[in-house]
């Protein structure tokens, strides 16, 4: 299968790089628990994975952007997200990890962003590109006819930098300023060169290389790549493998513990509540694991569990056997009544299911045709037509209060979402569309189609939440533009409308959208970062 060739060929390249050996962080800095106070300090913003942001969104009307309200930053292909800290004095510095740099931004005066300091890096398949080197090859894709030959060659160059991407797509802040990088077989720490200058340079502080002797207990595939970043209610790094493995590292990356799922492959990120549950979507189960602090438990005493769901037939044809296309994402906090996990299944048509995450109440009674009394809630998310023989999310569920929304980002042509296909996905043969709100209804106690828009795209990024004005922010395509779209979360209405351009510098390419704290939006795009100053 074409995936097993790509791992094969990772793997060689892996293993014929010289391994590196761990640097633990010599300062004390690192030992300093959680996370950093900012609005997004990890991807999907929460350890919870909820992508919802306290604040309220741009309120002025719709329209038609100009130059001046789109800040964009030029830099390199990809990031995962735009990372902030907040330094003792109020400053505020964004953190942006790509594969061929890191970079300390912030918003100027003037309200623009400001780059502070950048730390090049060494990529490996591509070559380092410059602002020029991105300006120039988007004039030339832009430039091309949509769907003609110069466009799909245009396009088919960037086809393995998604790969390429995972040396730096994932990362974290913690309160201490550093920051924590995946690199794909690895964590790697950076920090302000002069420790708690936020107007400094950028400093390297540590490495931690994951032991392929512990990996090899029960691996199924090679493919020891990190695929997954979050933090631990103790400071500690948890990290997923594609292999299957889960991996808790000290902060100061001197010591990690690891657990191998077996027969399992793991192609999302993590979910973590407040007690120390981890929640890992594999390949044919979700499971919690519970951190302990010196290693994870699988005893249903601790709280632990796995969860076989359904894989269908497109999972083996068109999906090279990933499973679920989700990240986990926590709904509840702490005390509620209702407390779930919530993740789309492998079936041909996603089902969005609602798992109980803690002990199952006593008087619940098992949903008819499920396979555990565990699922609260299962519905197929179809996106208002009955008739799908195929949709697959592969964004994480938004969620907020009682309410998750899931995205259709299942290509029309059935092409996998390597980089390559998503700058083709202005045309329409290609536009995936349709978002579903669900919700928990506690009156009835079952999970409800609260509402369906069909006729609104968000093809390769996740919606995200204003809670203070209760705003579903979506970033798709409209007429073959750009949009940045604001839904009523309640009714699915469209508030505004915020078209930004047909130009590729605008795609999120499967990155995070994110709110700033007077809520205008941010977000990675393909060649930079974007701010857009609506209001």
């Amino acid at each position: 299968m074409k995936w097993l060739h790509v791992a094969l060929v990772l793997l060689l390249a892996m293993l014929s790089a010289c391994a590196q050996e761990n640097i633990p962080i010599e300062s004390d800095m690192g030992q300093v628990p959680g996370l950093a106070e900012g609005m997004c300090p990890l991807i999907h913003c929460d350890t919870a994975q909820s992508d919802s942001f306290d604040v309220a969104g741009p309120q002025s009307p719709g329209r038609v952007l100009s130059e001046d309200e789109i800040d964009l930053l030029w830099s390199s292909p990809i990031a995962g997200g735009i990372l902030d800290h907040v330094y003792p004095d109020g400053q505020r510095v964004f953190w942006v990890a790509q594969v061929d740099r890191i970079m300390k931004l912030r918003l100027s005066a003037d309200n623009r962003w400001e780059k502070i300091a950048e730390l090049p890096l060494e990529p490996d398949k591509f070559p380092r590109f410059s602002p020029a080197d991105m300006q120039e090859k988007l004039r030339a894709l832009d430039a091309a006819e949509l769907g003609s030959a110069d466009h799909e060659s245009l396009a088919d160059y960037w086809n393995g930098y998604q790969l390429e991407g995972l040396r730096a797509y994932y990362a974290m802040i913690n309160s201490a300023g550093i920051l924590y990088v995946g690199n794909r077989d690895g964590v790697v720490a950076y920090t302000d060169a002069e420790p708690g200058n936020p107007r400094s340079g950028i400093a390297k502080a540590g490495q931690y290389s994951f032991n392929r002797l512990d990996l090899q207990l029960g691996l199924k595939m090679p493919m020891v790549i990190l695929i997954g970043l979050n933090m631990a209610p103790d400071g500690h790094i948890v990290a997923v493998t594609i292999d299957g493995t889960v991996i808790a590292i000290t902060p100061d990356l001197s010591q990690a513990y690891y657990h191998n799922l077996e027969d399992e492959q793991i192609w999302n990120s993590i979910a973590i509540d407040e007690h120390g549950g981890i929640y890992v979507n594999g390949s044919k189960a979700l499971h919690k694991l519970v951190w302990t602090g010196a290693g994870f438990s699988t005893s249903p005493a601790d709280g632990a569990w796995s969860e076989p769901y359904e894989n269908g037939h497109f999972n083996t044809v068109l999906r090279g056997e990933r499973g679920s296309g989700t990240t986990p994402a926590l709904m509840g906090a702490a005390g509620d009544p209702y407390r779930f996990v919530i993740s789309a299944d492998g079936a041909d048509v996603n089902n969005l299911i609602f798992f109980w995450r803690d002990d199952i109440p006593e008087d619940w009674r098992q949903l008819p045709g499920t396979s555990s009394r565990r699922i609260a809630g299962i519905l197929p998310a179809n996106f208002g037509d009955a008739s799908l023989d195929n949709s697959y999310s592969e964004c994480s569920a938004t969620v907020f209060e009682n309410g998750a929304v899931l995205a259709n980002n299942q290509v029309k042509t059935n092409e996998a979402m390597t980089l390559d296909v998503q700058l083709k996905m202005k045309d329409p043969k290609r536009t995936p569309a349709g978002i579903q709100k669900f919700q928990w209804n506690p009156r009835t106690q079952r999970v409800e189609v609260a509402w369906i828009r069909s006729d609104v795209s968000s093809p390769n990024s996740v919606p995200i939440v204003s809670e203070r004005d209760r705003g579903l922010h979506v970033l798709g395509i409209r007429n073959g533009k750009w949009v940045w779209e604001v839904l009523d979360w309640d009714s699915g209405e469209t508030r505004a409308v915020y078209t930004l351009g047909a130009s590729e510098r605008y795609n999120p390419i499967m990155l995070a959208l994110q709110l700033l704290p007077d809520g205008e939006p941010i977000y990675p795009a393909f060649g930079g970062i974007v701010h857009l100053r609506i209001d």
